[in-house]
């Protein structure tokens, strides 16, 4: 199979969204993307249940064929970010074993690389099994699921409201932020930062 000179590329093939009310989130599904190297297509998270036949319509707009997709990691297993799994199915699906995934699943314990410049690493706090994909190619994205979910989380410097650990949760945002160019997050379109004495701050070029 071809490899990709540039590395690894990163497109966003729906944005996720929370609707909230009364401080409480009423409905939600996730970011999903599609990763490629060369021949190797890996999908991260998958959206709500409700909202497959818009993930298939937007699969078919970028022309990119459903039994194309090798793998699907989900970056955590809440109902969310999982509810398309089984429209790939010819993928592998992978997971943290922090989050009991089901049988078949490829349980990740530690920081594995699936391919050159595809890293899954560990980001708990969100839930003890969530993961961010890193994807080093001619920038650094970050696919971060739910240890960022959204833009707002970044500018204010919190953490997601729903976590079991808070100060894990901070210490997993600032590795992210440590790390990368363009952040994908969990509900929320992707945005650029850059990283000046180490802490991350909004680009606005």
């Amino acid at each position: 199979m071809s490899e990709c000179s540039g590395g690894p590329t990163v497109r966003v093939v729906r944005v996720g969204y929370l609707v909230r009310r009364g401080g409480h989130v009423k409905r939600s599904s996730s970011t999903s993307s599609l990763v490629e190297l060369g021949d190797h297509r890996i999908v991260v998270d998958t959206g709500a249940s409700d909202e497959r036949v818009e993930l298939v319509k937007a699969f078919e707009a970028m022309g990119v064929p459903l039994e194309s997709v090798e793998a699907v990691v989900n970056t955590h297993l809440h109902h969310d970010h999982f509810g398309g799994n089984d429209l790939f199915a010819k993928a592998k699906v992978l997971a943290h074993e922090r989050e009991d995934p089901p049988l078949g699943t490829v349980r990740l314990s530690g920081e594995t690389t699936i391919y050159p410049g595809i890293t899954v690493v560990p980001t708990p706090g969100h839930t003890t099994g969530s993961v961010t994909v890193f994807v080093e190619g001619r920038r650094r994205y970050a696919i971060t699921g739910d240890a960022i979910p959204t833009r707002g989380n970044f500018e204010k410097h919190t953490p997601p409201s729903l976590h079991f650990d808070r100060n894990l949760a901070l210490r997993s945002m600032e590795a992210i932020l440590g790390w990368a160019d363009v952040v994908v997050p969990g509900h929320d379109a992707l945005f650029e930062v850059l990283r000046r004495d180490n802490k991350a701050l909004k680009r606005n070029d």
